[in-house]
């Protein structure tokens, strides 16, 4: 929906008062396989690994928490116009510089990509890193925006650059009812 793995991560903090989306290692490995994080037959695999390790499975989960949370601060600053946080940039830092040192270089069209594989607990945090850091790298910045409606971010690929929705199904329709029946109200006077 976001229009970038990171920002798809961000996403799913819903805001202070929404209960917790990612609520366990199984439902972050299901996540991750939805949007492309990693390949869909390794789910049950890391979960079966989670299972038999409750503790590092605990401690990926409170990781991909602080990294949703790290790339919320920087992309809403973004999408603000403001500059991103320099803590929050220090600690993608971080989570990115583990990504990069588990990831290997592989061919792919007429360019490389970071692939990661095998069965570590961390995989799934990986690749979201790599795509916030290569989304600060390379843009469209200027594209980033906050939804109208929720508080989701996207990256507006429109021609003209006037998106307001993270998607036109849900938020713009219920934005534009919104709108519809408070003029119907009004006319009604």
């Amino acid at each position: 929906m976001g229009g970038d793995l990171a920002l798809d991560l961000a996403n799913t903090l819903e805001g202070p008062e929404a209960p917790e989306t990612l609520v366990d290692y199984a439902e972050l490995t299901r996540w991750a396989a939805l949007v492309g994080a990693i390949e869909p037959d390794a789910t049950d695999r890391l979960t079966a690994i989670a299972s038999d390790d409750r503790a590092g499975a605990d401690r990926v989960l409170a990781d991909a928490r602080a990294l949703r949370t790290v790339v919320d601060r920087i992309f809403r600053a973004v999408a603000a116009g403001a500059p991103p946080p320099a803590d929050a940039l220090d600690d993608l830092r971080r989570f990115a510089a583990e990504a990069a040192a588990e990831a290997r270089l592989v061919p792919r069209d007429e360019t490389f990509a970071l692939v990661w594989e095998g069965d570590d607990l961390r995989r799934v945090l990986w690749p979201i890193a790599s795509a916030a850091v290569d989304l600060l790298r390379t843009g469209p910045l200027d594209r980033i925006k906050t939804c109208a409606n929720c508080p989701w971010l996207f990256i507006d690929h429109s021609r003209n650059r006037s998106r307001r929705w993270c998607t036109m199904d849900e938020c713009g329709v219920h934005l534009k009812m919104r709108r519809y029946r408070a003029r119907l109200a009004t006319e009604g006077r």
